[in-house]
């Protein structure tokens, strides 16, 4: 078991770990039968090139990021520590770039390249509550990104009807293969770019509470629920 942590922070170690784990996200992504769940047309995001700052909680990684529109460039945030390197080097195999940095080590750093991305007209990709958590609750980290580059944040749920829950801080989420499977990007939201501490908050809880109950509406429909 040392060995194969050993190996898993080694740099030909990451890239193989996370090559295995770019082919097992896609053969199983590839597998469910898929369906949109309209809240934000989907052409909205497809169609268009307009940079958007996009979200999923950290649980729904295994396939969020196959997901994500491909006809714009995105830059994903991830963790330097070795498991965020190794979900980098899946990243890069479905085209995305990555920053590294978190909350503890290289955050600001990671900011300000988050920030000239979106100058550049490129889009950026978020766990609101990565790496470490609290489980599903959003840090003002991604609001204030939104705020100082008047940049409209997108959540993105997505559920399956088979899957199994791993005993982690945020119970990550593993689909399995050939199950139905609906998917969702929430309606864009604004950021102003003039508001105080109190609004500040206000607009995080209300991201929180939307993609909340967005996965709700996921969930519910996967299971044939009436959304009613």
């Amino acid at each position: 078991m040392r060995i194969i942590k050993r190996f898993s922070k080694t740099n030909i170690g990451q890239k193989l770990i996370g090559f295995l784990f770019y082919s097992i996200t896609s053969l199983i992504s590839r597998s469910i039968k898929w369906e949109y769940l309209v809240e934000n047309e989907k052409s909205n995001i497809f169609k268009s090139d307009k940079k958007y700052i996009f979200c999923c909680w950290h649980n729904r990684l295994f396939l969020g990021p196959h997901l994500l529109p491909r006809n714009r460039i995105i830059n994903a945030l991830q963790s330097s520590h070795s498991d965020g390197m190794v979900t980098s080097v899946a990243f890069k195999y479905l085209g995305m770039n990555v920053i590294l940095g978190s909350s503890k080590k290289g955050g600001m750093q990671a900011f300000r390249k988050m920030v000239k991305c979106i100058q550049l007209g490129e889009s950026i990709a978020i766990t609101p509550d990565g790496p470490k958590g609290p489980k599903e609750r959003v840090k003002e980290g991604i609001i204030k990104l939104a705020q100082i580059t008047d940049t409209s944040i997108i959540p993105l749920v997505w559920a399956t009807n088979k899957f199994k829950l791993i005993n982690s801080w945020d119970s990550f989420v593993i689909p399995y293969p050939f199950s139905k499977g609906v998917y969702s990007f929430g309606k864009p939201i604004n950021v102003k770019k003039k508001i105080n501490e109190e609004e500040l908050e206000f607009v995080r809880q209300n991201l929180e509470n939307e993609i909340k109950r967005l996965t709700q509406r996921v969930e519910k429909r996967v299971n044939g629920i009436n959304l009613n």
